[in-house]
């Protein structure tokens, strides 16, 4: 039994070895393959571990990288494999994944708990680490080039300023230096004041009734222009750069909901797309009340737009803090419902007010029988489910008609107005007759 351990596990820390843990990672892909879902492989590296052993000795060396594998182990599931590669490296394998947001949460959380000051024989030390992540099969369907590419992916984290996490892309380096300079620039956009928010009228649609807006995130480059959110938000989410530019989206909408409030527009409530990784990332609750507390908006004037994977995790912790966020007043809605997996207990459980169907298939409704079909048993769901349906992307008469036949209450899209600054916005609801403040 002991010559079986030495042969699988490190003996320093007592971790599962690269033998182990490739064998972990064929059980990973095996698992994948039956059940069509995926696996990833993350490279870890501390940062500064050679300053430790040249300044406290190897023993504090070898007492740290044991406390650095405890700390990694706790942080993952059980049936994830955290092992040594050697030196000041390690190698984790996580199985059953679902997404790159569930896997970018894991990154995150790990980053986070390696900055925190470890104590080595009564001396504080940080041990700040850079995380490469590959993701199976995507980036790859065996070991080996799964392990190169996380490492490649490590060293693009230590490149862009270290203690962080970085997913392998297969693109060239010119391709990674304009990541890596979209990054710093957002990073300055953030300081600089460069990001504003648009928002996007939601009607009442028996009515036309503008009932509230739809706050998205909006960039113009100092260089490069206007940019779409699917090229920032992205990496912003990779790098956990996200959890700065959610709070203060959030901030700007509070502080923008409270100005329309008192100018007698009461009823409007806007909402509010949320990171997985901005929810699973400490602190969120505490921004949420601090922004509410700052801008004196009733919480009702506000909403969070969750996504169906994060119903997934089914975390107690996070059930808890959504449930308090309800209490407050704030509504939770799943944003492009129907796109993803939902278990609709879990539906209920979080106290979701409504769904909103993803536009892909209301613009599809009159060219689609399959589409319109989707749409209409959403819609029935969520009656039954005591819930409200709201669609997106409705872009012409025909689509609201059939939408209002098959009771669904609301809606927003091109068919009215693409989404609008702050003071345009109000222009448009003071010129449409159904908009007049309450």
């Amino acid at each position: 039994a002991h010559i079986e351990m030495l042969a699988h596990h490190d003996a320093l820390t007592g971790l599962p070895n690269r033998a182990l843990a490739r064998d972990r990672f064929d059980q990973a892909a095996a698992q994948a393959e039956r059940y069509r879902s995926g696996a990833a492989v993350l490279y870890l590296d501390l940062d500064n571990f050679k300053t430790v052993n040249d300044s406290l000795g190897h023993a504090a060396g070898d007492a740290l990288l044991c406390d650095v594998a405890a700390r990694l182990t706790s942080a993952v599931r059980a049936n994830d494999t955290v092992s040594r590669q050697g030196g000041d490296e390690f190698l984790i394998v996580l199985g059953d994944v679902t997404d790159e947001n569930a896997v970018a949460a894991t990154a995150l959380k790990l980053v986070e708990k390696m900055a925190l000051p470890f104590r080595i024989n009564g001396v504080p030390i940080t041990a700040t680490c850079s995380l490469g992540i590959a993701m199976y099969p995507g980036n790859g369907t065996d070991f080996e080039a799964l392990l190169k590419h996380a490492d490649q992916a490590m060293y693009q984290a230590k490149e862009s300023g270290r203690n962080a996490f970085r997913f392998y892309e297969e693109s060239s380096n010119t391709s990674v230096a304009e990541h890596l300079h979209l990054l710093s620039a957002m990073r300055s956009a953030l300081e600089n004041g460069e990001f504003r928010l648009c928002y996007q009228p939601q009607f009442e649609l028996s009515t036309l009734r503008v009932t509230g807006a739809e706050a998205l995130l909006r960039w113009t480059h100092p260089q490069l222009g206007p940019l779409s959110p699917a090229q920032f938000i992205p990496l912003a989410e990779r790098s956990g750069l996200i959890v700065d530019i959610g709070a203060w989206v959030f901030a700007e909408a509070c502080r923008q909901a409270s100005a329309w409030h008192q100018a007698g527009w009461s009823h409007l409530k806007i909402s509010v797309n949320v990171s997985p990784v901005q929810l699973r990332r400490e602190g969120f609750e505490a921004m949420v009340r601090r922004s509410l507390a700052a801008t004196g908006v009733p919480a009702r004037c506000m909403g969070l737009e969750l996504t169906e994977s994060l119903l997934l995790a089914d975390s107690p912790a996070l059930r808890e803090m959504l449930t308090r966020l309800h209490g407050l007043g704030l509504g939770l809605s799943i944003d492009d419902f129907g796109t993803g997996y939902s278990n609709l207990s879990y539906v209920k459980s979080f106290e979701v007010e409504q769904l909103k169907i993803d536009q892909s298939f209301v613009r599809r409704m009159s060219t689609h029988s399959n589409d319109a079909g989707i749409v209409q048993a959403i819609v029935q769901m969520a009656h039954s489910l005591e819930l409200e349906a709201v669609a997106e992307g409705i872009e012409d008469a025909a689509t609201l008609e059939r939408l209002v036949a098959m009771g669904c209450r609301y809606g927003q899209g091109f068919h009215w107005c693409p989404a609008l600054p702050a003071d345009e916005f109000l222009r448009y609801c003071a010129t449409t007759s159904t908009g007049q403040p309450a």
